[in-house]
């Protein structure tokens, strides 16, 4: 991924870039189509939270040992899934007509979400640190 001048965008800010702008899509999305917006940013916005909550684990894997980069990853998977379901929950139970709006919003930013994660770390070679072979 190239900007101006040659230089690339680092990987690392690719996903924080593209949910900013999904959480502004959606909200503008439903703005126009007479919903509400709040609901629209904050299921967006679900989305750049769990993205956050993701590399946060996967950064806390990469220091231990093998069992707690397991721990981290399952664990962090466990937490970021549980982290939006009750965020929709809690939207559901205090503003039920804004539900759909954080649902669909949610789903929108999140699959637009893997679908970059998928493009912009597919055919990445593995660089592994620390593996001796005999």
């Amino acid at each position: 991924m190239t900007g101006s001048g040659g230089r690339g965008i680092r990987r690392s800010l690719v996903a924080p870039l593209l949910l900013v702008a999904a959480v502004l899509a959606c909200a503008t999305v439903a703005a126009f189509l007479e919903q509400p917006v709040w609901a629209a940013a904050a299921g967006a916005g679900l989305v750049l939270v769990f993205w956050a909550l993701e590399a946060l684990a996967w950064r806390s894997a990469a220091r231990g040992s093998f069992n707690h980069a397991v721990l981290a990853a399952v664990g962090g998977a466990a937490v970021r899934i549980g982290f939006v379901l009750v965020c929709l929950v809690l939207i559901g139970v205090f503003a039920r007509p804004a539900f759909p709006t954080a649902a669909l919003s949610f789903l929108a930013a999140f699959t637009a979400y893997l679908g970059v994660r998928l493009a912009a770390f597919s055919g990445e070679p593995a660089t592994p640190r620390g593996v001796r072979t005999r």
